[in-house]
């Protein structure tokens, strides 16, 4: 594909606006979805959960403004750069976060709610609001996470979804199948979070822009 020199030049300029945004905002490009170890935090390649190895998909950075508030891991048995194929691989997966400054965990909880509600339909996010409830109510018993706490939410098939503050669990199996998918579209699904903590958890890497001009 060829580009007139004129047009090169407003493409340019408009990468450039749009980065110079990213940077005054203190976010990071989209184009650049940034790891957890780019903050000095790095996830095991593999971890256990009962009996059954998972690895590693991706990590990102949560942020809030310019203030970094915690990174995020994602653990699957097998390996997927698209949001779909996470969601039709079976067994046990964990999201783990660690935390870059301490926060309340109902902030977090509010986080949860508010993208369960935004990929769900208004029928599949009233199902769910009795796991949403008891979420809450163990959130309640955390209080506050530090910096540095490990939070972990994890699904292990047939006994349902536990959160863990420091390998320690919060409270009894949410038991709920559709609990943890639902909870993991927060950050993978249609309106995540952010598209660039998505692209993290997924591992995926923008084609350098002369290539995608292709």
């Amino acid at each position: 594909m060829s580009l007139t020199l004129a047009a090169m030049t407003r493409f340019g300029r408009q990468a450039l606006a749009t980065t110079g945004l990213a940077i005054a905002l203190g976010l990071p490009h989209a184009a650049q979805a940034q790891s957890a170890d780019v903050v000095g935090v790095h996830y095991p390649p593999t971890i256990k959960v009962e009996g059954t190895s998972l690895t590693i998909n991706g990590s990102g950075i949560s942020y809030r403004a310019v203030a970094k508030l915690y990174t995020v891991g994602l653990y699957v048995p097998q390996k997927a750069s698209k949001a779909e194929a996470v969601f039709a691989t079976g067994g046990p997966k964990q999201l783990r976060f660690v935390m870059l400054q301490g926060m309340r965990v109902d902030e977090l909880g509010k986080v949860i709610t508010k993208g369960i509600e935004n990929n769900s339909s208004r029928e599949e996010f009233f199902k769910l609001i009795p796991s949403i409830r008891t979420m809450g109510e163990q959130f309640s018993r955390i209080k506050r996470l530090n910096a540095g706490d490990v939070f972990a939410i994890e699904f292990v098939p047939k006994r349902g979804t536990m959160f863990f503050v420091n390998g320690q669990p919060a409270g009894l199996p949410l038991e709920d199948a559709g609990f943890f998918p639902a909870v993991l579209r927060t950050w993978l699904g249609n309106r995540p979070v952010t598209q660039d903590l998505k692209d993290a958890l997924l591992d995926y890497k923008a084609p350098p822009v002369l290539d995608a001009l292709q």
